[in-house]
């Protein structure tokens, strides 16, 4: 009696743990909805500061931040299912159809594509942020693609938020400090040789005793002034009108398939 017990006592104690232990094995919850790192690519630990940056920066400057990790452009919920092969127009129809639920929305967002031997990375903008960054884009590129290649993921989603802010706070990217001193030393070098040359062109000359030395004799006499009006000639040029880029791929301003309009530029592979 006393085992029968026991054993039923066991019983209900392994039928209490089981829905515990179901729940200890799903997946724990993102740590920001604008984090969606399906690829696994970030630090848990710095993954909580940038999740906190972007919530910063959405606050102070009212726009929509998204960073996005993928193993493979496929989404059930995307274009029936059918694998993307362009990485833009993938990033773009993640950001309006399901982060933004089919509506307009300003925002930025930064898609890093790791499937095998294929290794690219896309910066899509909507609304606002169209003019804000798009004459920036390869700039943008260029500095994000630094991190990616060094494999740094981290860094370069914490350079995304930094360059992002950098444009809010300046209106504008200022050069390196290499950059400066490289033009600097240029600018006194040229400086420097040029007033030298000058210098070494004025050793004949000497200080004058009188302004007649000044006047080369019967070079200057006038008789007579008379004015004469010839002609005139007007040319007219057709002022050209500004364009934005083209479709995509090639980093223009252009309409994805929600009927909204994005800019970006065009993906990079690293």
């Amino acid at each position: 009696m006393k085992k029968r017990f026991i054993a039923c006592l066991s019983l209900l104690l392994l039928l209490t743990l089981l829905p515990l232990g179901g729940l200890c094995s799903q997946a724990a919850p993102s740590i920001s909805p604008n984090i969606i790192d399906e690829a696994d690519i970030l630090n848990p630990e710095r993954e909580s500061s940038i999740a906190a940056e972007i919530a910063r920066l959405e606050g102070k400057y009212q726009t929509n931040i998204v960073f996005l990790s993928v193993t493979e452009m496929t989404k059930a919920e995307l274009n029936g299912g059918v694998k993307y092969y362009d990485i833009q127009a993938f990033t773009e129809d993640y950001y309006d159809y399901i982060y933004c639920g089919g509506t307009e929305k300003d925002g930025i967002i930064l898609c890093v594509n790791m499937e095998p031997n294929n290794r690219e990375f896309c910066v899509v903008t909507t609304g606002k942020e169209i003019n804000r960054f798009q004459k920036h884009m390869r700039y943008i590129y260029d500095r994000i693609y630094e991190d990616l290649r060094r494999t740094e993921y981290d860094d370069a989603a914490e350079t995304y938020l930094k360059l992002i802010d950098t444009k809010y706070r300046l209106g504008f990217y200022p050069p390196s400090m290499g950059t400066v001193a490289l033009c600097c030393g240029i600018g006194l070098l040229a400086g420097w040789l040029v007033t030298r040359g000058m210098r070494g062109s004025m050793n004949n000359v000497a200080l004058a005793t009188s302004a007649s030395q000044y006047v080369v004799p019967g070079s200057f006499n006038v008789r007579r002034q008379h004015e004469m009006f010839l002609y005139s000639n007007v040319t007219q040029v057709a002022r050209q009108q500004e364009r934005t880029g083209g479709g995509g791929g090639g980093g223009g301003i252009h309409i994805g398939s929600s009927g909204i309009s994005h800019g970006g530029g065009g993906g990079m592979k690293f």
